[in-house]
């Protein structure tokens, strides 16, 4: 079966959304160099364990999938233009050329769109995406932030990636100013201050011993038994 479209997977669960109540869902931001990716993947592993229906998903590059599909785009052309600060001569000229590429901020509300969609069908582990502003007034979630000390993420990275140090610290600073346009407009489009229910340190508290609390603090807000 071939995978909806963006719109078309809007609106054909629409009315669903419309006639449910919303999640569960977690939205997970992490800082560059954090095992959020991993923390996701333990978190969906755990709580599907004694659950055989309404099994729990982790979406990761599923969604920029989704959405460079629906754009007939590649993710790389998509993601590049998702980082690129919207200026007013640079898409004039896209016009003039006629060019079918999305800009920047059509393409952040189209992940919007999809991430509230997939918070609202509930079961979700959202990772990254702005899916903590896209979400912060959606009832039945839980909003989670994974930090951690500069250093102790260049070491990381260059454990987990198998990179050596020089370049895990480039590489974070490059990832880390791309990422600096989008960060400003998920700070101003989420209206929760503040922004994250929980804040976690991975530099103290391993993966598993992260995921740990989170259950905690899902089973206290009754998003799971």
């Amino acid at each position: 079966m071939d995978r909806p479209t963006l719109s078309s997977y809007i609106r054909d669960n629409l009315n669903d959304s419309n006639a449910q109540n919303p999640g569960p869902f977690i939205a997970l931001s992490r800082q560059f160099g954090c095992n959020g990716f991993e923390v996701a993947d333990i978190l969906a592993e755990k709580l599907n364990q004694n659950q055989e229906n309404n099994q729990w998903k982790v979406y990761k590059r599923e969604i920029l999938q989704q959405v460079a599909e629906d754009a007939g785009l590649s993710e790389e052309i998509i993601e590049h233009e998702r980082q690129t600060c919207p200026s007013i001569v640079r898409d004039f000229f896209k016009t003039v050329k006629g060019s079918k590429i999305p800009d920047s901020m059509e393409i952040l509300k189209n992940i919007t769109t999809l991430v509230r969609k997939i918070a609202y069908d509930g079961n979700a582990i959202i990772v990254g995406h702005g899916g903590t502003a896209a979400t912060a007034e959606i009832e039945n979630g839980l909003n989670v932030r994974i930090e951690a000390p500069r250093n102790w993420r260049k070491r990381n990275l260059a454990r987990r990636d198998g990179l050596n140090p020089k370049d895990a610290e480039a590489l974070i600073k490059e990832t880390e100013s791309g990422r600096k346009h989008l960060d400003k407009i998920y700070k101003k489009w989420n209206p929760r201050n503040p922004a994250f229910a929980l804040v976690m340190d991975n530099s103290l508290f391993d993966d598993k011993q992260i995921v740990e609390h989170i259950m905690i603090a899902m089973k206290q807000k009754k998003l799971i038994d």
